[in-house]
């Protein structure tokens, strides 16, 4: 069963978003045996008094590392010993690449017979990609420790790196096997990871002895569908003098605080929308469009270049949108669509290629720059599509010369009957917003008056319907 299937199904079995932190120390156990005994009657007594409060168990391997060949053997013990439909999340932190990092994921999961661990990714995407060969298991990036010193490195850089991370790892994976690690005692952080990812499974270590407000942390991190957040607790409840009435008390307090919450349904795009808008990419009056159409609305993405941050959100929307798709390059539809689609290459490590609107009579005289091969695809990446004549036109430049061009992205669809041009082109457009989306967002964010509102609506409705 996939871990997160597994994670799912316990959360709803025992009505708990609680994991428990299985961290032995020498004061915790019991004083007759030899230490593997110990450990592992110790480890044999918390998950008898837990398992139908918790959505998980989290061990540390230090804490048995600490005790020697023994405590290993006992961290294998106590993981036989978990109920099969309670996934586990190993807690080593690992980081390191090769076939270093493929012997670390085969001791995680082989040995230890680990659903998850917690990876360090300070080494790249070639550190975690052994973790993730098999899709039944699951990988937490440590993104915004709670430690003091912890800001010194993990928000540094504008954006600070943890942000960073947390974009990075979109592109690392699917929320189906990529999570984070963020504090719970760093709520703003919490709350700014939720918004670049709002899909992904979050554990937010930090609550009880580490002083994490548990409310504050919830309604940062949680999903609108009140999922998505993780709390791992271990010395609250492992040093309790009733561990099960300690985790009883802290899984109530989670699921009533959860169920009390009021959570708007989420909006990933509402600050890209106002950002759009602040910066005057979105305008409201008379234009006249491409088509030679009068549009009372218009959009400029040529200003984005001068607007980094507003910049940086489209480019994540791209992101987002190509994450899963099938392509050798990425190709930027001049002239809105260059800088965005040169820095999504960059952010994806992919290579780009994009077509001239005017072949140069000098040097090599190319109608596409880039290097490729005849046979390889690109997917196409525009700003608006209206008829979709700019995209069939740099679409046909691109076939032109051998490659493969079927897919394509935009930021805004205007309805007006580009996809479905386009389809007939063999071409499968993607789009972030449409028109209408635009307008509603920015109406319901008090940024355009009742009459505006009323009449693009209209023209908008007038648009779709004559498409």
């Amino acid at each position: 069963m996939y871990f997160i299937q597994k994670l799912v199904t316990a959360i709803a079995k025992n009505d708990s978003l609680l994991c428990v932190g299985l961290d032995p120390q020498e004061k915790f156990l019991p004083t007759t045996g030899d230490i593997f005994t110990r450990l592992s009657d110790w480890g044999k007594n918390i998950i008898d008094q837990t398992a139908d409060l918790v959505c998980c168990y989290k061990p540390n391997s230090a804490f048995f590392e600490q005790f020697g060949p023994a405590g290993l053997r006992a961290l294998q013990e106590i993981i036989k010993g978990i109920p099969e439909d309670i996934p586990v999340i190993l807690d080593f932190k690992r980081g390191d690449i090769g076939s270093t990092a493929q012997a670390y994921a085969h001791a995680a999961y082989a040995q230890y017979n680990a659903d998850a661990v917690t990876l360090n990714p300070y080494l790249g995407q070639d550190s975690i990609a052994p973790f993730l060969e098999d899709p039944n298991k699951f990988v937490f990036l440590l993104c915004q420790t709670s430690n003091p010193s912890a800001n010194a490195i993990q928000n540094y850089g504008t954006p600070p790196l943890y942000e960073y991370i947390a974009q990075l790892s979109k592109t690392w994976g699917t929320p189906e096997q990529i999570g984070l690690v963020v504090g719970a005692t760093q709520p703003e952080a919490l709350q700014r990871v939720r918004d670049i990812c709002p899909e992904s499974w979050i554990l937010a270590p930090g609550v009880g002895a580490q002083g994490g407000d548990l409310q504050q942390a919830l309604s940062a991190g949680l999903r609108s569908d009140k999922l998505g957040l993780i709390i791992p607790v271990s010395r609250s409840i492992i040093g309790a003098e009733d561990p099960r009435r300690a985790a009883q008390v802290l899984r109530d307090q989670i699921t009533n605080t959860r169920l009390d919450l009021n959570l708007p349904p989420y909006d990933p795009y509402r600050n890209l929308v106002d950002g759009l808008f602040s910066t005057g990419c979105i305008k409201f009056g008379s234009f006249t469009l491409a088509s030679g159409n009068k549009s009372p609305i218009y959009l400029d993405l040529r200003r984005l270049v001068s607007y980094p941050s507003v910049l940086d959100m489209v480019v994540d929307a791209y992101i987002d949108k190509l994450i899963g798709m099938e392509y050798d390059y990425l190709a930027g539809v001049p002239y809105a669509a260059l800088p965005i689609a040169a820095i999504a290459a960059s952010k994806l490590k992919r290579p780009m290629v994009y077509p001239r609107k005017e072949i140069k009579e000098h040097g090599t005289a190319q109608a596409v720059e880039g290097v490729f091969q005849p046979g390889q695809s690109a997917v196409l990446l525009e700003d608006v599509i209206t008829s979709g004549g700019s995209i069939l036109t740099a679409a046909e430049t691109l076939r032109a010369t051998g490659l493969d061009i079927h897919q394509a992205i935009v930021l805004v669809d205007r309805e007006q009957g580009g996809k479905a041009a386009l389809k007939d082109h063999g071409i499968q457009i993607s789009s972030v917003l449409t028109m209408q989306e635009i307008l509603g967002r920015l109406y319901a964010q008090g940024k355009l008056d009742q009459t505006t509102y009323l009449e693009v609506r209209a023209y908008l409705a007038g648009e779709h319907a004559n498409t």
